[in-house]
This record gives C-alpha cells, structure tokens and sequence, in this order.
C-alpha cells in the first residue's frame, strides 16, 4: 500500500509519543468553567472538548460583556496547564525518533498535526522540528482534526496530494481525518484505544506501533 507515496502526516499523542493525558479530569474542568459561566455543561458532552469550548463561548457570544472570549480563554489555559502538566511525564515511544529518520532518509516528506499545544508538544520533544517537514499544533490553524483543514494544510505545506500520502493515528478520529481527505489510513496500537474501535474506523492498515512501518516499508521497497 506504500508504493507511490510521498509523505506520512502522524497525530502525536499515542502515535509518536505516550498518551498519559487525563482527557477525563480536563473535561470535568472544563465543565466546570462552562456552568461558573451560567451554561449547563451537559448540553456540550457530545463534543469533544475543544469543540465544546467553542460551542459554550459562542453561545454566550461577543455581546453579553465580552462573557464569551472571557469563558474561551479561561478554559484554554485550564487545558494547557494540564496539558504541560501531563507533557512532564510523558516521552516519545520506543523506535519513533528513529523511524522518522528513516522515512526522512528513503525520500518520504513527514508532517505532524496534533490537537495538543505547542508547549506540551515540545515539552515531551524539544527537537520536534528536527524529526518533520511540517509541524502543527492546534494553535497553527483554524480548525483542528478531525475537520478537514488541519490535515488539508499538512498536505499544503508539504506540497503533496491526498492520494500519495498516508495518515497514521491511534484513534478512529485520526483514520476518519485521513480517510475524509482521501489519504491512505494507518491505525496504530500505542494509544490505548480498542482494536475493535479501531477496526470500526476501516483503516487500511493496523500495526502495533509506528515502528512496524519501517519493515513494511523496506519489505515492500516503497519509494517516493
């Protein structure tokens, strides 16, 4: 499946890094925000919690005494401090700094998107910058993944079309993500997430790490 591709794009937490995020304990204070803002925080549970942070500020909105932007910030500094908090703890996984290398070596472009921040992300690798072509954090676009211009400007940046590219996550909303745009899908096991879930979202492909690529690939003698 890897003849003719050009570039890997990789989610991070759980795919190139231990996901030791406590999304739990984030939600209930985000929750907790939302209702000291006046809303039930139980009519936003269906979203995940960035999306929900946008729905809850956009209800209250520009116009009731800036309520809105007030409810926006606070609950992205609570999730940013947890997410620094967890980033201390946390470390790439076994074998991917020096898959990455390898994919950078056979010619293959690598992009990285994740819906963590900036900070946290170069919390766990300071040389984040090194091991990809194209890095974005949540902060560097409008809509993050599983919207389709996260991915979509990956791909931009590294001036690669859909069809030659392949997506690698350990969730169904990062194959959902790849699969919206058209790229091939690759699901990986380090993230926690059942195989069954993972079965579901019809990847193309399901390894036990992102470290299984690399036989793969070589095996197969993929080349850009």
């Amino acid at each position: 499946m890897f003849q003719g591709m050009q570039a890997f794009v990789f989610d991070f937490d759980g795919t190139l890094a231990v996901l030791n995020i406590d999304f739990g304990l984030m939600r209930r204070r985000v929750n907790q925000i939302i209702e000291r803002y006046g809303l039930d925080a139980r009519r936003f549970d269906h979203l995940y919690i960035l999306e929900m942070i946008d729905a809850a500020a956009a209800h209250l909105g520009p116009a009731q005494d800036g309520m809105g932007a007030g409810l926006y910030r606070e609950a992205h500094a609570s999730i940013l401090a947890l997410e620094q908090e967890c980033a201390r703890t946390s470390r790439l996984l076994p074998g991917v700094a020096e898959a990455l290398q390898t994919l950078r070596r056979q010619g293959f472009k690598i992009g990285i998107v994740t819906r963590n921040s900036a900070a946290a992300v170069r919390t766990i690798c300071a040389t984040i910058d090194t091991l990809c072509d194209v890095f974005l954090p949540r902060e560097a676009v409008r809509f993050v993944k599983p919207h389709p211009e996260h991915l979509g400007y990956a791909l931009q940046r590294l001036q690669v079309p859909a069809h030659m590219a392949v997506m690698v996550g350990d969730g169904p909303i990062d194959i959902t993500a790849g699969k919206a745009l058209g790229l091939k899908t690759v699901a990986v096991l380090t993230g926690g997430n059942p195989r069954e879930a993972l079965v579901a979202s019809q990847p193309d492909l399901i390894l036990d790490s992102v470290a299984d690529l690399i036989p793969r690939i070589l095996r197969q003698g993929a080349t850009t």
